[in-house]
């Protein structure tokens, strides 16, 4: 579904709760505390606030729009909930007709949509924008996650490396780069991993347990994470290519499909993005994933929205909280990038 189709589909919000309702409740509204079927529905009336402004002491005032409400009609509950409550959706105060917009946009955007972009184009604030980016991500990564059957026919894996062109000013060494491993399946699906410490096992173990053991073959080129022919993959009917002797293709083996793959990660990042998150790449990751393994089913959008009311709540303190294991630094990518 095309960006002008979701305009004419959901141009109200009524029309995207409709949407919503039918497709979270098929069966007929479900109470979400007793679980009772008395429910009406009712929409409250579009009210305003005033707000005073932090910087200036200035006080403002702000249109509360209408809202869809449901309320259980069973004696002694009386619980009121929305279409979106306990959902990815949930406590956004952005309207649903911008939430399918983006979900649109960045289904149908290739090289993805940069958190700047998505503020333009739904006339946001960056903050509301780069979060409901990740959420939509977020549910993006939930489809893929329901969907991990083998791969099967042939199969190529390959790393990659992200962080750009080497610059003296930035603080890091020459060649420290955030790793991602990936398998692909030709004309199928792929699968990728950002595996900040790659070993043979953890690769070799990766890639048997996405690939189907009747797969046709596991092509890969000479990199030390696969061993050899007659090793840990011999009953995958594993191939090299030598990339040091500069073979590139030997019959029906070589690695161009996966090649191609991270080259259209990389001019997303270099193009859309200029910069991501070390702590969110597995993100930025399933978005791309989800594009490329759905890029010819009609039902991309659906599938995202299903996702979105499947979804538990991400909280923004949640998603920006630091942790352990991921800072807050970034790995970038520029125009000016040598080739990967």
């Amino acid at each position: 579904m095309n960006l002008i189709d979701v305009g004419k589909q959901f141009a109200t919000e009524e029309a995207c709760v409709n949407y919503l309702e039918q497709m979270r409740w098929p069966d007929g509204v479900v109470c979400l505390k007793c679980g009772g079927k008395e429910v009406r529905r009712y929409q409250t009336a579009e009210t305003s606030r005033t707000v005073k402004n932090r910087k200036s002491d200035e006080t403002e005032t702000k249109r509360v729009p209408s809202r869809f409400v449901y309320q259980c009609s069973a004696e002694g509950c009386g619980h009121q909930f929305s279409v979106t409550t306990g959902t990815i959706f949930h406590d956004s105060h952005l309207d649903l007709e911008k939430w399918f917009n983006a979900v649109a946009l960045m289904c149908n955007a290739k090289k993805g949509v940069s958190a700047l972009q998505m503020q333009r184009d739904l006339k946001t604030a960056y903050k509301t924008a780069w979060y409901l980016n990740h959420r939509i991500r977020r549910a993006m990564e939930l489809v893929e996650e329901a969907t991990q059957e083998p791969l099967e026919g042939t199969v190529e894996a390959d790393e990659t490396y992200i962080g750009g062109k080497f610059d003296k000013r930035r603080k890091r060494q020459r060649w420290d780069k955030e790793p991602v491993f990936g398998v692909v399946q030709r004309d199928g699906k792929a699968r990728t991993y950002h595996m900040p410490e790659p070993t043979m096992k953890k690769i070799v173990d990766k890639i048997k347990g996405d690939v189907s053991i009747e797969a046709d073959g596991i092509y890969t080129d000479d990199g030390k994470f696969y061993g050899t022919t007659s090793g840990c993959l011999k009953n995958h009917n594993h191939q090299r290519v030598n990339h040091i002797a500069k073979e590139w293709v030997r019959g029906d083996v070589h690695t161009g499909t996966i090649d191609g793959y991270w080259s259209l990660l990389k001019r997303g990042i270099i193009g859309s993005f200029h910069q991501v998150s070390i702590k969110h790449l597995h993100r930025y990751l399933s978005e791309f994933q989800f594009r490329w393994n759905n890029r010819e089913s009609q039902d991309m959008f659906q599938l995202v929205i299903a996702a979105l009311l499947i979804g538990i709540v991400m909280p923004y303190a949640e998603l920006i909280g630091k942790t352990e294991e991921a800072t807050s630094s970034a790995v970038s990518e520029n125009s000016s990038a040598e080739p990967f």
